[in-house]
């Protein structure tokens, strides 16, 4: 077992394999994607796995925060990269103890542990004149509260005794991109570097567009086996924009002291300005005093209960179950449980691809699972969309529309974020277009708002908020359309869908249908409340000023927007049988599809294939405006010809082959899509989490394989297709205040109501049944 290669201080910290990822031997040039992997998240802010000793040659250390964005001389806003708080220096006679020092470290081992939300790490080193150090590291980022972190350092001189000495750092020179010379950007101004009274060191930093301050607090204390304070001296000292309090202590050959590094934060978002420092000091000191021992039980008893609702169990394929749960561990790990002014990067809160920017990845692909599994968290995702209206009427106007037009790119302002032109490594520059034309994230934005609505049935929400987003991004999509007097229809010209390899475009199948969707929605919601809430109605049309004449006139654009014919395979947009067309038919070492050689000198815009899931996309989203038969077909078609350069691409070609009877493939687009970061099969895991297929895949299994899904009336209904592989799945969701815990086997569905007033009524077997009532007290 992997935990029985720690000591028996660190060995009862640890869960049981199955909920530990593990690095066997040490590999310096693949750090930078371990820092990923093993990256920690708190809600409040994510700290990459970079070294905790330091002298690491090859890292991308960052500690990021929820909301603190900056711009400076980027191309766009981007999540900052914060002081790193997280280096605690080693040294024996000057010279370092840390895995790139002196030989090859012995016995390396390094786990995530995602069933206590932490991260352990083993070692033994050799220095060059034959010293040998045991070293063990502890960190965690609290779950208890969020703004706190903190690592324990189990060092053992195995061979000798003498002055040991630490550095307690915190670095307020990081950049991001500090391995792209060309990228590389410093956000933050260094405001003040210093001691703190009764020890510790702190750092005040602020954002350089908006001056935002961010107060970073670190404190240490070293002791022995049996716990007595053991620190011989203590000197600060400030070199430039990096705190460092020198600590020392003597230690025998043989013995194991433990030095605890605690850090806090504190913003301006969490306080007034002038109160950042006092507050980030309160904080350190708080958990300074109840120590490292009870904030980490406190901390493993969140995450306890974090997964007693997020557990997604799977009997019958062990290397998938630890990879689902990597996946909902960093997922549910990330997004803040309080704050809705903030939403969930496209690489969640684990690297700066991407700038930590929202993208329709959010509501297409991490929505569902926060619907069903933590709506609170999925309220304050829907109303980060509400907050930032504003914006997109000001960017709709901008652009030349009518009501609300989302970016394709949002941070914290709601402005567009998806910069015009891109760069390459190289210096050569391409214009971007993914701005201009990829229009389909507005409809995204109101399919996500009315999926949680339907789904939670919180009226405050929809009535207060959901229905404004609705209607305005329904009076875009009526001044999107462009009328063709000789066709006699509305369409939508110079547009890019899902497939990015083919811009722009006229009529894809894929916005037009959701532009379509959007409209009728929008008139038919405002329906619904003129018959059965008047008030709400009136309130909601008069706020807007939408009077019957322009809902009316929503329903006659809807009716004439263009549709291509749907009695065969559906065009994904017109023009695209004319492309020179080939199929799929080789894979690379990770089962990725290559490009087919027949289409190698023919220019990406004139080729068929795609970069991912889009018409495909669109019958999974539109699953009653298609018969089976038509997405049979089309499914066959385009599967052969979709290269999946997009983590967004193989769930939905999972979800759609088990609909349409490919069991086969879909478990192949399942693996894909679960082993994404945890096996990085797309060699870009350095980069930070795919947040698209960690959703992805926990759709995969329970809306998929669980066959998990609402009837037309709102409730609950199951048809599973577990893999023969499988003897059972079981997981729980929140269903409109009710607790339910679900299992699925070959013999059938088992739905147990574990809290909430009202019995929940569900479908399985074309019977309509009644959960059963389980012991409320189980349940957090």
């Amino acid at each position: 077992m992997w935990k029985d290669r720690f000591s028996a201080s660190v060995r009862p910290l640890l869960a049981e394999d199955e909920w530990l990822v593990a690095e066997e031997g040490y590999h310096p040039r693949e750090q930078i994607v371990y820092e990923s992997i093993f990256g920690l998240a708190s809600g409040y802010m994510g700290s990459r796995a970079s070294a905790e000793e330091g002298f690491c040659r090859r890292t991308l250390p960052a500690n990021y925060v929820h909301g603190v964005f900056d711009r400076s001389e980027a191309f766009q806003r981007e999540l900052a990269n914060t002081p790193d708080w997280c280096k605690l220096k080693m040294y024996y006679q000057c010279e370092p103890i840390a895995p790139e020092e002196g030989s090859e470290p012995e016995d390396y081992i390094r786990v995530l542990d995602m069933k206590h939300g932490l991260v352990a790490k083993h070692y033994i080193t050799q220095a060059d004149d034959g010293r040998r150090t045991q070293v063990e590291i502890v960190k965690y980022i609290s779950r208890a509260h969020g703004w706190c972190g903190a690592f324990k350092v189990w060092l053992t001189p195995l061979n000798y005794g003498g002055l040991l000495e630490f550095e307690n750092i915190i670095d307020a020179t990081v950049t991001n991109f500090i391995d792209f010379p060309r990228f590389r950007v410093k956000h933050m101004r260094t405001k003040c570097v210093e001691a703190m009274d009764g020890g510790g060191c702190y750092v005040e930093s602020e954002t350089r567009d908006f001056k935002l301050p961010v107060g970073t607090a670190a404190g240490v204390r070293i002791c022995n086996a049996q716990g007595k304070d053991i620190l011989k001296s203590r000197m600060f000292r400030p070199y430039g924009e990096t705190a460092c309090e020198f600590v020392d202590a003597y230690c025998k050959e043989g013995e194991t002291i433990c030095i605890e590094k605690y850090a806090a934060l504190c913003t301006g978002r969490d306080t007034k300005n002038d109160r950042v420092r006092s507050e980030t000091e309160h904080r350190l000191r708080g958990f300074m005093q109840t120590g490292f021992d009870a904030e980490l039980r406190a901390h493993i008893a969140e995450y306890a209960r974090l997964w007693k609702r997020a557990d997604l169990e799977i009997t019958g394929d062990a290397p998938l179950q630890k990879a689902v749960r990597f996946n909902i561990f960093h997922l549910m790990s990330t997004p803040s449980q309080t704050d809705n002014r903030t939403n969930i990067g496209a690489k969640l809160i684990h690297g700066e691809e991407y700038g930590g920017h929202a993208f329709w990845d959010t509501e297409l692909f991490l929505l569902p699972f926060f619907d069903y599994v933590f709506p609170e968290i999925a309220r304050n995702l829907v109303d980060y969309r509400y907050l930032l209206l504003d914006k997109a009427r000001e960017n709709a106007k901008k652009n030349g529309y009518a009501g609300a037009k989302y970016p394709w790119e949002s941070a914290d302002t709601g402005d567009e974020e998806c910069p015009q032109w891109t760069i390459e490594p190289d210096g050569s520059c391409y214009r971007c277009y993914v701005a201009d034309y990829e229009h389909h994230v507005t409809a995204a934005v109101a399919y996500g708002g009315v999926h949680y609505y339907e789904l939670t049935g919180d009226d405050d929400f929809f009535e207060n908020h959901g229905m404004e987003i609705l209607c305005e991004t329904a009076r875009f999509w009526v001044s999107r359309l462009e009328y063709s007097k000789e066709k006699d229809r509305y369409e939508i010209r110079k547009v890019t869908g899902p497939d990015e390899w083919h811009e722009p475009v006229d009529n894809n199948a894929y916005t037009n249908y959701l532009a379509r969707w959007n409209i009728r929605k929008a008139a038919e919601y405002l329906e619904k409340y003129k018959e059965e809430k008047p008030e709400v109605y009136a309130a909601i049309t008069g706020k807007l000023g939408i009077t019957q004449s322009e809902t009316d006139a929503w329903t006659a654009h809807a009716d004439k927007i263009y549709l291509p014919d749907t009695s065969g395979v559906i065009e994904q947009f017109e023009g695209y049988f004319k492309l020179t067309d080939a199929v799929i038919d080789s894979w690379d070492e990770n089962n990725m599809p290559l490009w087919p050689k027949a289409l190698e000198h023919v220019p990406r815009q004139q080729r068929c294939i795609l970069k991912q899931a889009d018409v495909v996309m669109l019958m999974y989203l539109m699953e009653h405006e298609f018969s089976l038969e038509t997405q049979r077909i089309n499914f066959d078609y385009y599967e052969k010809r979709t290269l999946h350069r997009s983590s967004l691409s193989p769930s939905i070609h999972c979800l759609m082959g088990l609909r349409v009877g490919e069991s086969r493939h879909a478990y192949e687009y399942l693996c894909r899509s679960a082993y994404v970061d945890i096996t990085n099969n797309q060699r870009n895991t350095r980069e930070g989490i795919h947040a698209a297929s960690a959703g992805g895949t926990w759709q995969c299994v329970t809306l998929g394989y669980c066959g998990m899904t609402t009837t037309a009336e709102g409730e609950l209904s199951f048809e599973p297709h577990l893999p023969e592989q499988w003897s059972r799945a079981a997981y729980h969701i929140r269903w409109r205040g009710a607790d339910l815990a679900i299992t699925v086997t070959h013999d059938g569905v088992r739905v147990e109501q574990e809290s909430g007033g009202q019995p929940v009524v569900y479908w399985y077997g074309g019977k309509k049944r009644t959960a059963e009532r389980k012991n409320e007290k189980e349940r957090p």
